[in-house]
């Protein structure tokens, strides 16, 4: 008897195992997840750059169409890399030079100027492209989750050295034309870091999230907090797109309410030269998601403005809003000098309102959609979008502002001071996460009506109070 409980007991006692690291999935390594899959990662980030530069320089092909296509070769070519630069809000040093002495601006170092800006409507195809690659990489190269993060970001090495190599080709010089005493030319040169810190930053974020992707399942299979961390992300993705969207919209339905002010734009880029009304116009259009930044910002509260060298202005605000131009008394009609009088929003405008509560409430109901399975986790999903909500909008809005740094005082604005034109980054963060909790809360609430308030435990056939509260597969450990 005692040699055959023995035997039981042997049988079944489990042999212990030490968990694997998180590596080891997918027959994966430390070693394997840095040696592995670096080809198909240059070879991913080469092509995203070779779309981008093709854009850029089918860009700067149809604008000088449009503008009479009397540039060369050459010069579009420059162009279309000034363009591919644009796009990831590199920044070019802009000088003013020529100029003729009876202009009393020659000899002066303020003329130089380092300005950045992004047109982001190529920027998010930069992104698209590098968040595919990024995806493709971590899908070949396998491995587990932080595996597979690693892997997609092995397409930012070739995408940004590639652009350092082109920035060395920018230099362009464009004459202007002669007004009054002032005549001289605008020289664009690359500014070497920022071709490629901001390449590489763009490309790294984007094929990380790209590798994330690919392991979705792994992220998803952490229960309970993968699904909720990938529902905050989702819906604070959807309430950021909504967020570039619905201002769009809005902008749409005020031109139909004042037809003048559109008339009145199409009026002012038609007029003499008429060949600039192309460039004008295809510049609009890759501007629009700064654009609906522009707006977005405002619409939530804050304000759009200029900061920094100890310098602070808005111009864009509820509180503070542009209306009529006047001219000030002494000047000549012909001078291009107007003062702009701010006031109060007008109350209609107050319906942009509308903007941040329904994108903040759409995006927490797709959140608690997507990932939600009890009531309180709706709620705290979409409130959750609300945090990744805020952190698109301060990235997005300084891609969407112009940064300007200047070596000498220029304006009253200390020298090397940088300056950033655009949505206020602090106020519109902070903005954000206030809209975006509260609204994904709610919107998380609204979906989540539907769902139990607490898990059911399940119960086994004939188990005892004790037992109904262990998972199947939980060892029997009742006393007695």
């Amino acid at each position: 008897m005692l040699h055959q409980r023995s035997e039981v007991n042997e049988v079944s006692t489990p042999e212990y195992a030490p968990p694997e690291p998180p590596w080891a999935t997918q027959g994966s390594s430390p070693f394997g997840a840095v040696v592995r899959g670096w080809g198909t990662g240059l070879i991913r980030g080469g092509l995203a750059f070779v779309v981008m530069a093709l854009v850029g320089q089918a860009t700067a092909f149809v604008v000088n169409l449009g503008s009479g296509g009397d540039a060369s070769i050459g010069t579009v070519a420059k162009l279309g890399w000034l363009y591919f630069g644009w796009f990831h809000h590199v920044a070019f040093t802009t000088s003013v030079v020529g100029l003729r002495p009876g202009s009393g601006l020659a000899g002066q170092a303020g003329l130089d100027a380092d300005v950045g800006v992004a047109m982001m409507l190529a920027t998010f195809l930069a992104i698209a492209l590098l968040y595919k690659g990024g995806r493709a990489v971590a899908d070949r190269a396998g491995g587990g989750g932080v595996a597979r993060i690693l892997h997609g970001m092995k397409v930012a090495p070739a995408y940004a050295i590639l652009a350092l190599l082109v920035s060395e080709l920018v230099i362009i010089d464009i004459p202007f034309p002669r007004i009054g005493s002032v005549s001289g030319g605008l020289q664009v040169r690359s500014w070497g870091p920022s071709w490629f810190l901001l390449p590489l930053l763009i490309a790294v974020v984007s094929g990380a999230a790209g590798g994330l992707r690919s392991g979705r399942h792994e992220l998803l299979s952490h229960d309970p907090w993968g699904p909720r961390a990938a529902g905050a992300v989702v819906g604070g993705l959807r309430m950021f797109m909504l967020g570039l969207v619905l201002p769009f919209v809005g902008l749409l339905v005020l031109a139909g309410v004042h037809p003048s002010a559109t008339k009145a734009y199409f009026q002012t880029i038609s007029r003499p030269p008429t060949d600039q009304a192309v460039a004008i116009i295809a510049n609009h259009a890759l501007l629009l998601p700064n654009q609906s930044l522009w707006v977005l910002v405002p619409a939530m509260g804050g304000c759009d403005g200029m900061t920094g060298g100890g310098t602070s202005a808005s111009f864009l605000c509820y509180s503070k809003f542009p209306g009529a131009m006047t001219r000030p008394e002494g000047l000549r009609p012909r001078t291009p000098v107007v003062r702009t009088n701010f006031g109060r929003a007008p109350l209609g405008y107050f319906l942009f309102l509308l903007v941040p509560a329904l994108s903040a409430i759409l995006g927490g109901r797709y959140a608690a959609r997507k990932r939600a399975r009890l009531q309180w986790e709706a709620v705290a999903v979409g409130a959750a979008s609300g945090v990744v909500f805020a952190v698109l909008v301060v990235v997005g809005s300084w891609f969407a502002s112009v940064s300007v740094r200047s070596p000498s005082t220029v304006g009253g604005i200390p020298g090397n001071a940088s300056v950033l034109i655009g949505p206020g980054l602090v106020a519109g963060g902070l903005l954000a996460l206030a809209w975006g909790v509260v609204g994904g809360g709610l919107g998380g609430w609204l979906e989540g009506r539907k769902l139990p308030s607490r898990a059911e435990i399940p119960r086994s056939s004939g188990s005892s109070a004790w037992g109904a509260g262990h998972t199947v597969g939980s060892p029997d450990v009742r006393p007695g």
